[in-house]
């Protein structure tokens, strides 16, 4: 067994929970039950091993959620919709965590001087899963089928606009200077064809019936409703054909189940959740494992909706009544699946900066003296389906019990935890827990804070707000880093947001699957390129 932590992974601005997929800038993921029964997932698992068994030509790879049979390759919200966005799909260019680019349908993305005009270059011959050229009116296509279905590509309330120079170049024209567009550009911007979207009235794909034509290094061959999506290599695809003919997305939803499944070498991958998990594959020279960061930021939040969390200074009394290590030791069981993070942008980001920001260490006499007076009884809302959340939730209740505050836990479902989140009216909750993954640029952060934005955390100051503008608009590194320092700090001071910090994934794979630091392991989608990918016999 060999063990590895990567970090070079590839950063990203997702989708508005996922609540709210490509068309978004949040990611809020609902894990699967560990206690979910496990009829038909494992009756699906089984038609797929005997419709797809390969040998070293198939990757089976044990996911624990189901698409579901239509896919919108422009508004997907969910983990495994998005992973099969990745799959059929390819995006103009990557940005990894260091800043550097990998081009994959563009040759270069290049600014004019003040950066309110980006030219785009094609690569020659790029062809469609159908044999089709793609040119520079798929990429037009796209961007305004983007910007007709949300507001992504904006700056200033504005959308960019898009014009086609020739057959392999465009130019994004921006209504103000933007820091942040060149990764809204990249890595979840899958360009469509025009050719098959244009007609059809829609972007939805029934997958039942479809078999949708894309630019990714796999295309799709067959799906099976709650059991497999199956996958055949692109022979068409920008960095060559891929190594491995098949790929198979397995459905298990039962942790057990899936864990199972890959010591019996019915499956070749799956993603871990606790460090318990690995107990089987430690030590052991049939597998590898794999842990890296998503660059997601844990938390819990006060709701400034309800009645009970009105006091700034109660407010503050609740966050040093935590200790932040105590919660992510209930939750994730060893410091090396997590980094405590003080900010609401994740420690592996390079304009985190706590040096500034109160950090409300455990201080329980002041708690108490800012807490007195306030609400004995409140509550807080998490995802029932979700172990860790489930373990900070007990943890935050004790820590708070110590000051006389009594806490009701109330673990909803995933729908209804969406529900409640996005009626920014609901006061019915107290506090709440939840995750995000964002991104690089600290501005893809700004929708969760903004009037002008989202505002996902229902968040109320003017004068942040002038300052998320402000800085986005400045296009030198260290000229920004002071302002999103202070942004920082000032969200902190309104003790309505406690970041926990970062955890990690853990990718467990069969020891014949090679080549995984070269394909990359990302957030959502994990694998960055399952073209490179290798079955070794």
């Amino acid at each position: 067994m060999k063990k590895r932590l990567l970090t070079g992974l590839m950063a990203m601005s997702m989708a508005a929970s996922l609540l709210a997929g490509c068309s978004g800038t949040v990611v809020e993921e609902a894990a699967p039950s560990e206690t979910a029964a496990e009829g038909a997932a494992a009756t699906g698992t089984e038609g797929a091993a005997a419709t797809t068994t390969g040998g070293g030509s198939t990757f089976t790879y044990a996911i624990a959620g189901d698409t579901g049979n239509t896919l919108n390759p422009l508004t997907a919200d969910d983990r495994y919709g998005l992973m099969t966005c990745k799959v059929l799909y390819a995006p103009l260019y990557y940005i990894n965590l260091d800043g550097t680019v990998d081009y994959i349908l563009a040759e270069s993305m290049e600014a004019n001087e003040d950066a309110t005009e980006w030219t785009c270059k094609l690569k020659p011959d790029l062809k469609w899963s159908d044999g089709e050229p793609l040119t520079a009116d798929d990429v037009v296509f796209t961007i305004n089928a983007q910007n007709e279905n949300g507001p992504l590509l904006y700056v200033n309330n504005q959308p960019i606009t898009v014009e086609k120079v020739d057959d392999l170049t465009v130019k994004f024209i921006l209504p103000a200077p933007s820091a942040s567009m060149f990764e809204l550009l990249s890595a979840e911007l899958f360009m469509l064809p025009e050719h098959y979207f244009a007609d059809k009235g829609t972007f939805d794909v029934n997958m039942l019936e479809e078999q949708p034509v894309g630019n990714g290094p796999y295309v799709l061959e067959k799906y099976e409703t709650g059991q497999y999506l199956q996958f055949k290599a692109n022979p068409n695809y920008v960095l060559g054909k891929p190594s491995i003919e098949n790929v198979v997305y397995r459905v298990v939803e039962n942790e057990d189940t899936a864990t199972l499944a890959l010591q019996n070498g019915e499956v070749d991958a799956w993603m871990a959740s606790t460090p318990e998990q690995l107990l089987p594959y430690e030590g052991n020279e049939n597998f590898n494992i794999y842990n890296y960061t998503e660059g997601r930021v844990a938390y819990m939040a006060l709701n400034p909706t309800s009645e009970k969390m009105q006091d700034a200074d109660y407010r503050r009394g609740i966050f040093y009544a935590l200790n932040k290590d105590e919660i992510l030791m209930a939750a994730y069981s060893d410091p090396e699946f997590y980094e405590a993070g003080y900010t609401f942008l994740p420690p592996v980001n390079e304009y985190y900066d706590d040096s500034a920001v109160e950090k409300y260490e455990q201080n329980v006499e002041l708690a108490k003296e800012l807490t007195a007076g306030g609400p004995t009884d409140i509550n807080i809302m998490y995802l029932v389906s979700d172990a860790q959340q489930e373990r900070m939730a007990l943890t935050i209740q004790a820590e708070l019990k110590a000051i006389g505050i009594n806490v009701e836990l109330n673990g909803v479902e995933s729908a209804a935890w969406t529900a409640a989140y996005q009626d920014k009216e609901n006061g019915d909750f107290d506090m709440y827990l939840g995750g995000y993954i964002m991104g690089t640029d600290p501005n893809l952060y700004a929708p969760l804070f903004s009037q002008d934005g989202d505002n996902s955390f229902r968040y109320s100051r003017d004068d942040v707000d002038e300052l998320w503008v402000q800085a986005d608009q400045v296009t030198d590194v260290e000229a920004r880093k002071p302002l999103y320092s202070q942004i920082q700090a000032m969200l902190q001071e309104d003790a309505i947001f406690y970041p926990l910090g970062s955890n990690m994934r853990t990718l467990v794979t069969n020891a014949r699957v090679g080549n995984v630091e070269e394909a990359g392991l990302v957030p959502i989608y994990s694998i960055k390129d399952l073209s490179k990918l290798t079955i070794n016999e």
